[in-house]
């Protein structure tokens, strides 16, 4: 396939800032990868392995973010003399662009070709190095900064770690994924990355999902000698936690259900009579306690009414709430 001339141009910019492979402008990773992009595509895109972070050869460049292509860049840098007049004729930008650009290369004008790219690819906005917000701030006189692990970990790789902290005996991906804050795949790349760090493990495990019991893998914590330095350095955040609202039944009754639907479906306002008949009349006093303090009025006089639940100590229960509520103020 022949090379196109934005192909070349944007090449010799790739030579003039990384001298060989790509860098991340972010973290300084070599592990990037070239994405492949669209025939109508103006510059080439990578992905760092490191951080997930995507960018361009003119990221974090004085002429970053701009609508010129590379060939219109390298063609400025080839003027004899990049005056305003001389790059608005050049490559038809407006008057008020072509000085922006005469500005940007005026300290390199008498410079040559090479050296004026090098000048536009790394004249941008310097990074000055900042807090990691996942370290915690200020670090006690036992820990020294230098000995961090944190700085070789990514953001995601933090987030799960701090999940799994507060999940002390293991939890499945899809729930660090929730408590994390981040993508499921992302997620899977995280833990096989701490798993080989020798931070995490993993167990085949039989869980509670819904009304059955299912085979998972289940993601821990290892509390090797590793782990609890990366861990005493990282910052407590609080996890993501899914919030119960007052027409949900809470968590730890959904095993009492067993209709067939998924106990996190069911709503007070649409379910009622069948939450009530389910509560009221299981095994579990603690769920009954619930549902008899929880459940509308109306709710747990139409369960009065059922089959079974017209006398004995359910009929009981049922009469006593509903009285206590009838003189309550």
């Amino acid at each position: 396939m022949a090379i196109t001339e934005r192909e070349r141009a944007e090449q010799l910019l790739i030579d003039a800032r990384w001298q060989g492979s790509a860098t991340c402008p972010v973290c300084g990773s070599v592990r990037c990868s070239d994405q492949s992009v669209g025939a109508g595509a103006m510059w080439s895109i990578w992905r760092c392995g490191d951080c997930r972070r995507r960018f361009t050869v003119t990221s974090s460049t004085a002429i970053h973010s701009t609508k010129l292509s590379p060939s219109a860049w390298v063609a400025v840098a080839e003027l004899q003399d990049p005056s305003a007049s001389s790059v608005a004729e050049e490559i038809g930008v407006s008057r008020v662009t072509a000085r922006k650009i005469a500005a940007l290369l005026g300290p390199v004008k008498s410079r040559s070709f090479k050296e004026r790219l090098r000048h536009l690819l790394c004249n941008g906005p310097q990074r000055h190095p900042t807090r990691d917000p996942w370290q915690i701030d200020p670090l006690p006189a036992t820990l020294r900064a230098t000995d961090s692990p944190l700085p070789t970990l990514s953001h995601g790789s933090k987030s799960v770690l701090n999940a799994l902290r507060a999940r002390p005996f293991g939890a499945t991906a899809a729930k660090i994924a929730q408590l994390a804050g981040v993508s499921y795949s992302q997620t899977l790349r995280c833990l096989a990355a701490l798993e080989q760090r020798g931070w995490v493990e993993s167990t085949k495990s039989t869980i509670q999902h819904g009304y059955e019991l299912r085979q998972a893998t289940v993601w821990s914590l290892s509390w090797s000698d590793g782990a609890m330095v990366v861990l005493s350095f990282l910052r407590d955040v609080p996890t993501q936690r899914p919030r119960e609202t007052d027409d949900e039944v809470p968590q730890r009754f959904w095993r009492s259900f067993w209709s067939g639907a998924s106990a996190d479906t069911l709503r007070i306002s649409q379910h009622g009579l069948h939450i009530a008949e389910t509560l009221v009349g299981g095994r579990d006093p603690c769920a009954r306690a619930w549902a008899l303090s929880a459940l509308p009025t109306g709710v747990l006089q139409e369960c009065r009414a059922l089959r079974g639940f017209d006398t004995g100590l359910r009929a009981e229960l049922l009469d006593g709430e509903i009285a206590r509520r009838a003189v309550a103020p």
